[in-house]
């Protein structure tokens, strides 16, 4: 079964990022900032674009759907060949056609030929690109550092997306705002560039365990189900992390509607609240990796099952307010709880893990996290236009 660990608070200042002792995960956190910020402009110009393209709710939250719901069918495909074939030339394959995909957006802004449907065919390609991307990080960070150093570059890995979940929302809305959607497509583009080389750079050590004899591919995807079913602390996080995506994470996929169409803020209001929702999940990510460290114990943290709750009360306080300001202030402990649990969570799997069933076990974890988040976004997108937004939070 693994260790079955979780790390708990303690440990001294030098341990509590012990993960940036290893140089190849320095190099690797570094190139990875610059593609995690352009994750994040992007997902702000897809959604503005379609916002401005249709003004329906319903069409951002099928953009929304678009980019992540392929996760659903793709992620677990992606886990078993992630197991059979060499990581790192995923990793180039997924990234040359995340920024091939971006320049061909680019090209439709440009020459005046993008439609709605256009953008939600590119916003496919990235979402199945991006379903086996997601795998390919979870694997490649606890190949990079020490098998006692996982949970801590699992939660500083946290603090580079929410980083750049800070900073690339406001950049993208910036930058929307100012000079418009074709500068901001096109230095999204140009953010996806420096991973390609920190990738053929960084050293990734061999799996921790032999390879197994290799089966039919759909005996290997139901393995990789039943060891983590079979396996108790990982079954009750999996349990937990489905809850949550599907009561509130659709919320942050929705928040054009709720910026603009609820607050009339724009895109710049928009930009806000993203930026809000990523500070609020940066603050989590910095708090659990500075207590993931010291000695193991068994199970999920309370911490992990208390921010279900306070995720579930922030929407519905969402879904009352008027105020701005208070809105601000829902979004960014939303962007706490759900990051609180999505991390501590996914620590609590990896460390649980060896490489034998490390992708197709975190394919399911991504498929119940981004899974789950396009489910959300797109019944919540369209209950909004049927009922109002409002009473749709309230009741979600």
């Amino acid at each position: 079964m693994g260790v079955q660990a979780r790390l708990v608070f303690g440990g001294s200042s030098r341990m509590r990022f012990q993960a940036l002792q290893s140089k190849d995960f320095v190099l690797y956190t570094a190139g990875n900032a610059s593609a995690m910020v352009a994750l994040w402009i992007n997902r702000v110009i897809v959604g503005w674009l379609g916002w401005e393209l249709t003004g329906l709710a319903s069409w951002v939250g099928l953009l929304s759907f678009f980019l992540f719901a392929p996760t659903i069918v793709a992620s677990p495909l992606f886990g078993v060949l992630l197991d059979r074939i060499d990581v790192r030339r995923a990793a180039l394959i997924s990234q040359t056609v995340l920024a091939s995909t971006v320049m061909v957006l680019l090209i439709f802004q440009l020459t005046g030929v993008l439609t709605i449907w256009l953008l939600g065919s590119v916003a496919l390609v990235i979402g199945i690109t991006s379903s086996a991307d997601r795998t390919i990080r979870f694997v490649l960070v606890p190949r990079i550092v020490e098998k006692a150093a996982i949970a801590n570059a699992v939660a500083i890995h946290g603090i580079n997306f929410n980083t750049a979940r800070l900073v690339g929302p406001a950049i993208g809305g910036l930058l929307i705002d100012a000079y418009g959607t074709d500068v901001a497509t096109m230095v999204n583009a140009v953010m996806i560039m420096p991973f390609l080389i920190v990738l053929l750079m960084v050293k990734i050590r061999d799996r921790d365990s032999p390879k197994q004899e290799r089966k039919a591919f759909f005996r290997e995807m139901r393995d990789g189900a039943q060891y983590a079913l079979g396996h108790p602390i990982i079954r009750e996080a999996m349990i937990l992390t489905c809850v949550l995506s599907l009561a509130a994470r659709g919320i942050i996929e929705i928040l054009p509607a709720i910026a603009d169409g609820e607050f009339g803020r724009g895109a710049q209001g928009l930009g806000q609240m993203l930026t809000a929702s990523g500070a609020g999940a940066l603050l989590a990510a910095v708090s659990i990796a500075l207590r993931r460290s010291g000695v193991p114990v068994p199970g999920i943290s309370t911490s992990a099952r208390v921010s279900i709750f306070g995720g579930l009360i922030a929407v519905v306080l969402l879904g009352l307010t008027t105020d701005w300001v208070f809105a601000m202030a829902l979004i960014f402990a939303l962007g706490f709880f759900l990051t609180n649990n999505g991390i501590d969570l996914q620590a609590t799997i990896q460390i649980e893990l060896t490489d034998t069933y490390r992708a197709r076990v975190m394919s399911m974890w991504v498929v119940l996290v981004i899974g789950g988040a396009a489910i959300s976004a797109i019944g919540l997108g369209f209950v909004a236009d049927l009922v109002g937004m409002s009473t749709t939070l309230i009741c979600s």
